[in-house]
Formats: C-alpha cells, structure tokens, sequence
C-alpha cells in the first residue's frame, strides 16, 4: 500500500489572492488617483498657511582673560576676587526670566504686525506703514487680534471681537485717544501720502498687543543654549516668524548679559570708593586740627625753628606712633566689616576691598562666603528658598559668617595687644624727650600727630587712585565673539508635510479600495 501523500505548504500569498487585488485596484484606479491628488492639494495649502519659522544664532565667550596687567595688580593689593559660575548655570542665567525681561525692555516687540491676505496671514517688523502705542486697560484684550485699515492720509479705523461683539472705531493718525479698555495711539510713517494711499488702503492690517511676562515665556521657550565641545563658547539660538526680529533679541541679550556679569566689579569698586572717601574726609578734619594748633603754639610761643639733636628721638617716636595709627585704622576697618556682615542683605555680600586687610584667612573667608552666596542666587533661579540644597547651603552660610565674625573679634583683641606694646615704646620715647624744654616737647607732639595723619592721608590717595585706575580697566571677561546672524526658515519642513500628505492618501486609497 502506497504512502498518504503529504499536503503541499501553502504560500503567504496566493497567485489566485493576487490576481484578485490587481484586479480590483485596475477597476478602481480612479480612486487611488483622485486621493493622491487630494492630498497634494490639501498638504498644499495646509502648508502655504503655516508661517515660516525663522531662526538665529549668536556665540558668547565665557572667561575671557585679555585683561591688562596693571588690572590683576591693582586689584589683587585691594583684596579684589572675581568669580563665574560654571558653564551650566551661566546657561540658565541667559535664560532667566530677569534676563529676557530687560532684554525686552530695550526693544520694541510688545506689538506684533500682520497683513492679513485672502488664504495667509503674514507677520511683518518695521515694514508697516505705521507703528502702534497700545496701553491696554482690559486684560481681554492682551493677545486678541486687532484688524487695522487705513482709510485715509489722515484716518484709520480698527474692529475687533470682544465678548462676542465686533466693535469698530475710527480715529485720526499720530493722536492719543482713551477708551473705556484702552489707550491707543497710531503713528503714521511718511509713506502715508496721496501717491501710496489708494494701495495702502486695499491692504487689511492686523496687530496684536502682547502681554509682557507672557512675551518674556513664550521667548525663553524658543531659545536655546548649546555649549561647544571642550569650550566655554555658549551657542545661543533664537525662533521667531521674523528673521529680523530674532536678531535683533539675540544682539540685545548678549549686552544686557554682558553687562550683568560686569555688574559685581563695579558694585564692589564702588563700595570701596565710598570706603576711602569717608576716611579721607575723617583725616582731612584731623589735619585742619592740628595744622591749626600747630599755627597758634608757634604764635604764642613765638617759634621759628627746632634744634635737631633729638631728631633720632623723635624719628623713633614718629615711627611707633604710625605703627599705633595703622593698627588703630586696622581696627576701624575690622569693625566696620563686622557691621557690614551683620547688616548687610543676605542677598547680596559685597564689602568694600578697604574692609580687607592684608590677611590670607580672611580674604579665604570671604571668598569663600561670597562664592556661596552667588551658588544660592544661582540655585534660586531652579527653586525656592525652602528647597532641601538651599537650606543646607544657608546653613553653611550661617556657619562661615559665624566663623567669620570669631576671626574677626580674635583679630581685634590681637591688634588691642600689639598697640599696647606699642604705646609702651612710645611711652619709654617720650620719656627721653621730657628733658627737652616743655615749648619744644609740645610742639614735638603737635608735630608728631601731624606727620602721622599725612602719611595715612597719603596712603589713602594712594588707594583712591588706584581703585579709580582699576574701575577704568574693568572689562568684561565674557563678551560675543560671533554675533547674531540669521539661519534662515528652520520650520515647518514643507516637503515633510507633503510627503507625509501623500503618504496618508494613499493608505486611505488602498482601504477604500479593497475594504
């Protein structure tokens, strides 16, 4: 008996199955072309109603170390320290909503133009026959669309919706006017004339007045911060409707950035200018004193000259007395910085350089406390004062000022000690000199209390002049090193859409066909 034969596999698709469909979709073949068509019509036109996108760019250099010599000199007798946050918060610190905010304010973008044709609306930037002052008085009417016509060289009239209703109103160009839900005034250029009035007056125009916190959003939301590769080069892009536009925010933030990074320097020269003019101003009242009591002793003494065997004497005596005036200023300078510690806001720590004296801990210190204190006002841009990394790092502030001020209060009872081992040498010097006849001792003592308060006056020019020097050659170490320029459309991709039309065409051809 012969084996069963075994059943032949069956193919996925059959030739009978394919022979069906192509005889299907050759008496349907209408179908597929009329979808396809469709499609490309209607991506066509979807497309052609999309604005164009345009976007910009612009490169800022982080750090930039051409400085002059004498800068790093001068500032480092001051006690003068730089910081910049890294590359990541400088990041956030170009998209801040403070940031945005002032750059917008040094630009006009509060009103956005648009002509208005039969099928698209187009946006335009300082192309328009007139420019708008819109302060609005209802909230409504922030981010609605305003249609605008010029009727004629010296009329215009606009219409919008609002609740429902289409309100229309005419006015006369380049005046205020006052409305229950706004203040309006529309300027006119000088290409409003007899020639152009009859084309210009067959163009429907459109504005919108924007909100400013929602303009500063929706302008952190289309740009973006890249950083190159092993730089500290950050790449800023910005989106807009408008190429020119873009631009221009883009020129405009990279100032207002640079001149917050500038900010601090000048902050902290300023402090020590005020610092040094109120002590040049104590010492100039002490040396009228004793310039005066000098004048009169000799006057009523009727002294000419002094003998100078006791110049060795006196010189030394000169001598410890200064040691005893900078160590007293040294105190000032301590208390005054512990004020300022204490009283200053916790916001912000810029104490005069004068405050800082020749003391590697305390320049550390304070380094370190202000290096902080800008981490925290970084760290707030991301969160709130309650955040768990900001109650640390405040708890860490706490105990380096803590630090800070027992440092100081040590320092202080240190320098109490050493000037009364200098009043002892004075002392043990003015008791060689009471053998001199008692004229000549006072006015030795006039004379001493005067050549101590020049020096220091002279010491506080010094300081003066170099702080003034050093504010002139402050420059930004961050500055643009290729500015804004346009990218072209970056968005809608046009082709994708129609491909993508196509594509959706087809498919719904083939399902009504063989379905």
């Amino acid at each position: 008996m012969a084996p069963p034969k075994q059943p032949q596999r069956g193919n996925i698709i059959e030739a009978k199955d394919l022979r069906t469909y192509l005889r299907i979709a050759s008496k349907n073949w209408y179908f597929v072309a009329v979808a396809l068509v469709l499609s490309g019509v209607l991506s066509y036109l979807y497309s052609y109603k999309l604005p164009d996108i345009y976007g910009a760019t612009t490169q800022i250099l982080l750090k930039d170390r051409e400085v002059y010599d004498y800068q790093t000199s001068v500032y480092k007798s001051l006690g003068y320290v730089g910081i910049y946050g890294d590359i990541v918060n400088q990041k956030r610190v170009l998209t801040s909503f403070d940031l945005v905010h002032e750059t917008l304010e040094r630009l006009d973008f509060d009103v956005s133009y648009f002509i208005v044709g039969r099928f698209k609306t187009s946006q335009v930037y300082a192309t328009q026959p007139f420019t708008v002052e819109m302060q609005v008085l209802n909230n409504k009417l922030y981010e609605r669309p305003i249609d605008l016509r010029i009727i004629d060289t010296k009329r215009y009239s606009i219409s919008y919706d609002l609740g429902g209703a289409i309100i229309t109103k005419e006015y006369p160009f380049d005046q205020s006017v006052q409305e229950q839900d706004y203040v309006l005034k529309v300027v006119k250029s000088p290409y409003v004339n007899e020639q152009t009035i009859n084309t210009l007056a067959a163009t429907d125009y459109q504005f919108i007045r924007h909100e400013r916190n929602a303009l500063v959003k929706r302008c952190i939301e289309r740009m973006k911060v890249f950083n190159q590769d092993y730089t500290s080069i950050l790449e800023v892009t910005m989106e807009d409707e408008v190429a020119t536009r873009a631009k221009m925010f883009l020129d405009t933030l990279s100032k207002v950035y640079i001149q917050y990074t500038l900010q601090s320097e000048f902050d902290i020269n300023e402090n020590t200018l005020s610092y040094i003019d109120k002590q040049l101003n104590e010492v100039s009242i002490i040396l009228e004193q004793h310039e005066g009591e000098l004048q009169a002793y000799k006057e009523s003494k009727d002294i000419l000259d002094l003998p100078r065997e006791e110049s060795l004497y006196f010189n030394e005596l000169v001598r410890f007395d200064n040691q005893k005036r900078r160590m007293e200023l040294d105190i000032q300078s301590l208390d005054a910085l512990e004020e300022y510690v204490l009283t200053s806001n916790d916001e912000k720590l810029l104490p005069p350089a004068v405050f800082i004296m020749d003391d590697d801990f305390l320049k550390a210190t304070l380094n370190d406390l202000y290096e902080r204190q800008m981490q925290r006002n970084r760290m707030l841009f991301q969160g709130t004062p309650f955040n768990t990394s900001i109650k640390q790092l405040d708890s860490t502030l706490q105990y380096t000022r803590a630090n800070l001020l027992t440092y100081i209060t040590n320092s202080r009872d240190a320098l109490r000690s050493k000037i009364g081992d200098v009043e002892q040498q004075i002392g043990d010097y003015e008791g060689m000199l009471r053998n001199l006849p008692k004229s000549q001792r006072d006015l030795l003592k006039i004379n001493r209390r005067l050549q101590v308060n020049e020096k220091m006056y002279l010491f506080l020019l010094e300081k003066r002049a170099s702080t003034v020097i050093a504010r002139a050659g402050i420059i930004p170490q961050t500055k643009v090193i290729e500015s804004a320029r346009p990218l072209g459309v970056v968005r809608p991709d046009k082709m994708r859409i129609l491909y993508t039309f196509l594509l959706g065409g087809l498919v719904v051809s083939a399902l009504v066909v063989f379905v």
